[in-house]
């Protein structure tokens, strides 16, 4: 009898094992879900923004300007050449003599040029004495050729002869002052204001019609050639005004004005000549003197302007993304112009004290949460 009790113990054994199994996994099932249920009710962590990442939005005047650097050089510079062919008497002036409109720098030997004007002077008053006894001849032909005593024919031939001696008279007074202006031309006179460059040749030189004497500088007039990159030049336009400072002169500042813009570049540095006339007038200036200083393009009072990073495109257009209630909103806004080479955009569309986003994070959009921490 005992050993068929066996098999059935067995059997409740097993039973009692499954049975316990189960109701262990239905008691877990509930947990599982609730602990997922609670998981989802956890909010989502903000995005932590430091100070460096945003920017917060005031108006404020900008500046856009481009610098350059050059020499100075004289704006009116001349070589004085010589007017007639001749011998040099006499040079007035030396190198660094300051000399002014109108004054003699130079002489020619005047002796054959005086004697040319002689010889004119005295063939004018030939052509005039000719001219006069013509005259007379013909109103005394064409008086008797009115009461037929002499031939129309002799009349009017004697008109012919009045009025080619009256033609050789102006060809004479032509001739009389060309030979004038060669002696006027033999003293060399200063053509503006300046300062004796070099002196070319001197006393006793014997020099042809252009031939050079003196180059003359007027220093306290300049400008400054300056080589600019391109990409700076096509922001430039003629009667632009510049700022310069001036080897020598210290932070002392000149006015200055742009005057020319060369249309070619440079070949190898393909740099652009510009000139920057200095408007202010000093004894003290020279040529070849370091100068550097900046132009005004543009400027604006009471512009909102946001870095060019804080500037997000879309489907719908331009846009910032700004901090409102702890949260990222989309704030569209059109752009105006760029100001310090791409560096602030400015825009409308935003109001003063907005806080917005101002480094190029990636995958930021509207909604998400932020907070903003400090950095030690």
């Amino acid at each position: 009898m005992i050993t068929p009790r066996k098999p059935i113990l067995l059997a409740l054994a097993v039973i009692a094992v499954l049975g316990g199994g189960a109701f262990a996994w239905s008691s877990s099932r509930p947990a599982a879900q609730q602990a997922s249920a609670d998981k989802a009710k956890v909010p989502e962590r903000p995005l932590e923004l430091i100070a460096a990442e945003l920017h917060t939005v005031k108006p404020r005047s900008l500046v856009d300007t481009v610098r350059f650097t050059g020499t100075t050089q004289p704006i009116d510079q001349t070589i004085v050449k010589a007017r007639v062919a001749g011998r040099l008497a006499e040079v007035l002036v030396r190198e660094g003599d300051k000399v002014t409109k109108g004054q003699v720098l130079a002489r020619f030997e005047a002796t054959e040029l005086q004697a040319k004007v002689n010889e004119r002077q005295s063939a004018v008053d030939a052509a005039r004495a000719d001219a006069r006894w013509t005259t007379r001849d013909r109103a005394d032909k064409e008086q008797l050729a009115s009461r037929n005593i002499v031939s129309q024919s002799a009349a009017d031939q004697a008109r012919s002869a009045a009025e080619s001696r009256t033609s050789m008279v102006a060809v004479a007074e032509a001739q009389l002052d060309v030979a004038r202006k060669n002696l006027a031309d033999a003293e060399v006179k200063a053509p503006f204001d300046g300062v004796v460059g070099e002196r070319i040749a001197n006393q006793g030189e014997s020099l042809p019609i252009d031939g050079k004497i003196l180059a003359l500088l007027d220093t306290s007039h300049v400008e400054i050639a300056a080589q600019m990159p391109a990409a700076d030049v096509v922001r430039l336009r003629v009667g632009l005004a510049a700022i310069a400072t001036l080897e020598g002169f210290g932070d002392k500042p000149f006015n200055g004005r742009i005057t020319r813009i060369s249309p070619t570049t440079q070949a190898g540095s393909r740099s652009i000549p510009v000139y920057v006339e200095i408007l202010d007038r000093d004894e003290g200036l020279r040529g070849g003197l370091f100068g550097m200083g900046k132009v005004t393009i543009a400027e604006t009072e009471r512009a909102f302007a946001v870095p060019a990073a804080a500037m997000r495109k879309d489907d719908a257009g331009s846009f910032v993304l700004a901090v409102v209630d702890g949260a990222l909103a989309r704030k569209p806004v059109e752009m105006v112009r760029t100001w310090l080479r791409g560096e602030l955009v400015e825009v409308n569309g935003l109001e003063e004290g907005q806080l917005i986003i101002a480094a190029p994070l990636p995958g930021l959009k509207a909604g998400q949460r932020v907070k903003t921490v400090e950095t030690h």
